[in-house]
């Protein structure tokens, strides 16, 4: 294959260790083995010639195609319809039974791939083209008794079949024909197993087993203010599942999808956010994943205690499994529609974005339920990343959209410094943490202070970017909800207000004023205007927004992080945690809202303390 398609057109699959994006014309053109952020063996959706991708499709004139998820799993079906016959292609990663999580975390993954033919006859074209390490080295591939074996650099991947292969410089192929009922499988596994893996049929069985027991923790009964949503939100966190096989979760599958089609904007996304990771935590519990969440606060609270740590010393992202987050370039591959340069690792790492105490401190407060109360040495690391804000929140950061112009004075960042006092304080008078609070309060007041004088501004009628400037920034949509400010202070109604006049296109939400009309529309923040609304008491219109933005992910329920209003192309990369974390709540949010059900487990803004806290 030599062309580049839409980041729509891809479906995703995967076994909580890594994952892979499955075009609609049957190509893998991602996949990373044996995890989800190791090298790349399939890369052709960044370079069609030198990236590697893995086909199974039909020789012949395709009259039309279908793409679906088999109900409640992350079993990929693509149907092709073709002059003579039917040709279905089911994919998935092996997942065995939900019992055996653990060791399914620690076994290599395993790609089933089944092509059978349902009606009439197909004839199928197979090509096995890896390019192991990101293309970067020379990828050797081996007919063998079983398949072919595939191998770079000590690395080997196998691919078991009974079709004979012929080699060429573009991998390996063959072609055959089935008639009606006839099936062919193909098994990708990478290294040397630990297991013996079932057949197709039984592997299959199993996989679907397990997602649909995961599933069931969020039915209808346990979110009954999903409602018609229901659906859309159990794809959401069928996506986050796959996302979070490691430390913490994946901000993407994807690394270098671009911002802005044949720019410089792209990132590595294969890594632990810890932003993403707190927000992940709420959307997970709310949806009843419980376990899930609790397994994620886990995390975050053994990295708050590690020993020796110093909050002034957290970092900004975490890799998911121990590999290398120092940033390089790889200039052998094209990039994206010619977008460069692709990217590998995050230079993120070294910034200081301080809203990360407050979205820490915030996950833990709303997660009290899932640890009662603090033990000693988390409400010492707790208290501590309190005295670190109360000693850094007048510093300038580099803030939420790790912008590399150098740091300044985000309002967001700020407000986020108040939220972890705030959250710090609220914990510390209810569990009665041996601590002196009134530094805290004061603290928390100056902030407040700060924000309400420097970073509202008369002219524009909004809460601004940064302090003292001029310039609209769509997290001042969270305020309200973060409860610095009640939804119906004048300041909250005028910044909700500017912000659909200055920073909107219907739904669709742009991140910044510097951004508007550079970039696609930022999906994420999309969501935050239907929080907003919601929360001002315009369900109407949040509920007509929130139904606007659902038609926009593809296919299969999937979003990347962002999307061009002009076109609806998407944008970034794929899928993304951050828009799916947001479908959740915002889907959650409103349907309390209209129902107005009382909250087992408030989202922000759910608990509002009058006039926007008690500072003093």
């Amino acid at each position: 294959m030599s062309a580049f398609r839409p980041i729509s057109s891809y479906g995703f699959i995967g076994n909580l260790g890594t994952c892979a994006l499955v075009n609609m014309d049957g190509s893998i053109d991602w996949c990373c083995l044996p995890l989800l952020d190791s090298p790349s063996a399939f890369a052709s959706i960044l370079d069609p010639e030198e990236g590697g991708s893995f086909t199974i499709q039909p020789a012949e004139p395709i009259r039309s195609v279908y793409q679906e998820y088999l109900p409640e799993t992350n079993v990929l079906r693509t149907l092709f319809t073709l002059a003579e016959g039917a040709l279905e292609l089911t994919d998935w990663f092996h997942m065995g039974t939900f019992t055996h999580e653990l060791e399914e975390h620690q076994r290599l993954p395993a790609l089933y791939r089944r092509a059978r033919v349902l009606s009439g006859r197909a004839k199928i074209r197979v090509i096995f083209d890896p390019r192991m390490d990101y293309g970067r080295g020379h990828t050797i591939i081996a007919e063998t008794e079983y398949g072919l074996h595939a191998e770079c650099g000590g690395e080997f991947i196998e691919l078991k079949t009974d079709r004979p292969f012929r080699g060429s410089e573009r991998g390996h192929g063959t072609i055959f024909a089935l008639v009606a009922g006839e099936q062919s499988t193909f098994l990708c596994t990478y290294g040397a197993l630990h297991q013996k893996l079932p057949d197709a049929e039984e592997s299959l069985e199993q996989t679907i087993n397990y997602w649909r027991t995961w599933v069931r923790d969020c039915q209808d009964d346990k979110c009954p203010f999903l409602g018609p949503w229901h659906d859309h939100a159990v794809r959401s966190s069928l996506v986050l599942k796959i996302l979070a096989g490691g430390h913490g979760i994946a901000a993407a599958a994807t690394t270098s999808l671009p911002e802005v089609i044949g720019g410089k904007e792209n990132w590595d996304y294969r890594f632990s956010w810890l932003r993403d990771t707190s927000f992940t935590i709420q959307a997970l519990t709310a949806m009843g994943h419980v376990q899930d969440a609790r397994e994620f606060l886990d995390w975050l609270c053994n990295e708050l205690c590690s020993h020796g740590l110093r909050p002034a010393d957290m970092r900004v992202l975490y890799p998911l499994h121990d590999l290398p987050v120092l940033e390089e370039e790889l200039p052998h591959l094209r990039g994206y529609f010619d977008s460069r340069p692709v990217r590998i690792g995050n230079a993120a790492v070294g910034q200081r974005q301080l809203d990360i105490f407050g979205e820490v401190l915030e996950s833990i407060f709303r997660s009290e339920h899932l640890h009662p109360a603090a033990d000693h040495l988390l409400a010492n690391a707790l208290a501590n990343i309190v005295e670190t804000v109360c000693d850094l929140w007048r510093e300038p950061d580099s803030g939420i959209w790790e912008l590399r112009g150098g740091p300044k004075h985000y309002t967001y960042s700020k407000v986020m410094c108040w939220v972890a006092l705030d959250r710090g304080i609220r914990m510390a008078e209810r569990q009665g943490w041996n601590v002196d609070v009134r530094r805290w309060k004061q603290e928390r007041h100056l902030i407040r202070e700060q924000v309400m004088e420097r970073g509202y501004s008369e002219k524009r009628h909004a809460f601004t970017q940064e302090l003292d400037g001029e310039k609209l920034d769509a997290t001042a949509l969270l305020f309200p909800l973060l409860e610095f400010l009640p939804p119906d202070d004048p300041r909250a109604v005028a910044t909700l207000e500017t912000i659909q006049r200055e920073l909107a296109n219907g739904a669709l939400v742009y991140r910044t004023e510097e951004h508007h009309g550079k970039e696609g529309a930022f999906c994420l923040c999309s969501f935050w205007l239907v929080d907003a609304l919601a929360l001002a008491g315009r369900t109407e219109q949040a509920e007509e927004y929130f139904l606007d933005l659902l038609k926009r992910a593809n296919h299969l329920g999937l979003y990347a992080e962002q999307i061009d209003p002009k076109t609806g192309l998407f944008l970034g990369n794929f899928p993304q945690a951050f828009t799916h974390v947001g479908l959740i709540n915002s889907a959650i949010y409103l349907g309390r809202m209209k129902s107005k059900m009382p909250p087992e487990q408030p989202l922000m803004g759910e608990r509002h303390l009058p006039g926007g806290g008690a500072d003093l």
